[in-house]
């Protein structure tokens, strides 16, 4: 049955006027095909792996810190070479990971908890959220994409647009790598499905922390080569024969002795292998590795006892102690961008996060007690207060049927008092 065009209309008609625009622009984007965010039309590159060296840190710097035209690739490229780096990498994660792992809430005006908008943010886009927040203090200013919605309107994933397609002073996200024009994330129909996390100049730690990384690879590299030369002792063949016939044998019987692991000598031949005199040197090439890694801990951390087996306990707690503060710091960082960034976006993006809206994002930082110290707590407090015996059991996992009687121990007769003397 073929609806009229007049019925038609003014159903289309009331539709739109009492449907939401945000959920109308995603239909719209859905059913035109384009619904394919900015990162996906970008052209992709293969990371390059090659050697960096002091120049090449210079260039990019230059490059990148251009007012006029800044071009982010090569120090991307450079950026990537550092993450080689264990000891680099397992520094940063101290400083995201524990961020990440702390539990949070969301409130309204009135302090209460709103335990289905905490369910909105339990999912793996904003542990990665969280990741790419604390890493722009590292690597420099980050802009991040939220396009990908699922069937039901919710954020399946956030995307990191790379830092050699993004033009922060100008606002735009460039097709090709070290672009100079592109798409406008600031402004215009972009502008709610981009975040920048950052200043326009920002280049991040890393652009510190590079001269160190670069002297650590060079002890590496110098210590392969001691360890090739110097590393497996030489061998020699004397021999009393001057023929050039012998002496080419004898020079391939010792360039095959590491595969075969032996030679045939003839007549008064004789084969030495010679002796290490260079065992102490490896020392000069672990210091340098080790005096780098101390600098990067205290760059990052705040000092090395929390990452330095050797360390004393009394540094260790020391240095605990400024490792938190920094902790405290990056959860308030994070804790601004999403009350002022993402929380707006996603309430623009999706009605399914339209009760954000009067809510504020906090950090649970409630202390919590472990088993022994919560019964402990609760045998102190029971003189004076009465426990809740349910919450006890909940807490505890140890099943509780009642409380006992109090148990009162009849104490011996007492010694009869002496009658008072009769007066004469």
């Amino acid at each position: 049955m073929k609806i009229p065009k007049i019925i038609h209309n003014a159903v289309a008609g009331y539709i739109f006027r009492n449907t939401d625009e945000r959920t109308l622009r995603v239909v719209a984007a859905t059913k035109s095909g384009n619904n394919k965010g900015l990162s996906d039309q970008t052209e992709k590159e293969a990371i390059n792996m090659q050697a960096k060296t002091l120049a090449d840190w210079k260039l990019a710097l230059t490059l990148a810190s251009d007012p006029e035209e800044p071009n982010f690739s090569d120090l991307e490229k450079l950026y990537q070479n550092l993450e080689l780096d264990n000891h680099l990498v397992a520094t940063i994660e101290n400083r995201i990971e524990p961020v990440q792992g702390t539990p949070f809430k969301f409130t309204d005006q009135s302090g209460k908890e709103n335990e289905e908008a905490k369910e909105l943010f339990e999912a793996m886009w904003f542990i990665d959220f969280v990741g790419i927040c604390l890493r722009s203090k590292f690597q420099g200013t980050k802009v991040v994409e939220l396009y990908d919605l699922d069937e039901n309107m919710y954020l399946k994933g956030i995307t990191e647009i790379s830092k050699a397609h993004a033009i922060p002073a100008k606002g735009i996200i460039t097709k090709e790598a070290g672009g100079t024009t592109g798409w406008n994330y600031k402004e215009g129909a972009f502008a709610d499905q981009y975040i920048q996390i950052g200043k326009d100049d920002f280049l991040g730690m890393y652009a510190q922390l590079a001269p160190i990384v670069l002297a650590k690879k060079l002890g590496f590299g110098s210590w392969l080569d001691y360890i090739e030369k110097y590393g497996v002792p030489p061998i020699f063949a004397i021999t009393d024969r001057e023929d050039q016939a012998r002496l080419d044998q004898l020079y391939n019987a010792l360039l095959n002795f590491k595969s075969n692991n032996f030679m045939v000598g003839r007549g008064q031949e004789k084969f030495e292998i010679g002796k290490d005199t260079g065992g102490g040197s490896f020392d000069i090439f672990d210091k340098l590795i080790e005096r780098a890694n101390s600098e990067l801990s205290k760059r990052i951390l705040g000092g090395t006892g929390t990452s330095d087996e050797k360390s004393h306990v009394g540094a260790a707690k020391v240095h605990a102690a400024i490792l938190a503060t920094k902790h405290k710091l990056d959860k308030f960082f994070v804790k601004v961008i999403i009350n002022n960034q993402l929380i707006p976006r996603l309430v623009k993006i999706s009605p399914v996060y339209a009760p954000l809206a009067n809510l504020k994002f906090e950090w649970d930082d409630t202390e919590n007690l472990t088993l022994d110290q919560y019964i402990a707590a609760v045998k102190d407090l029971s003189a004076y207060y009465e426990i809740d015996v349910e919450e006890l059991a909940t807490r505890t996992g140890i099943p509780i049927t009642g409380l006992k009687k109090a148990m009162v121990t009849p104490s011996a007769d007492p010694e009869p008092k002496p009658e008072p003397q009769k007066k004469k």
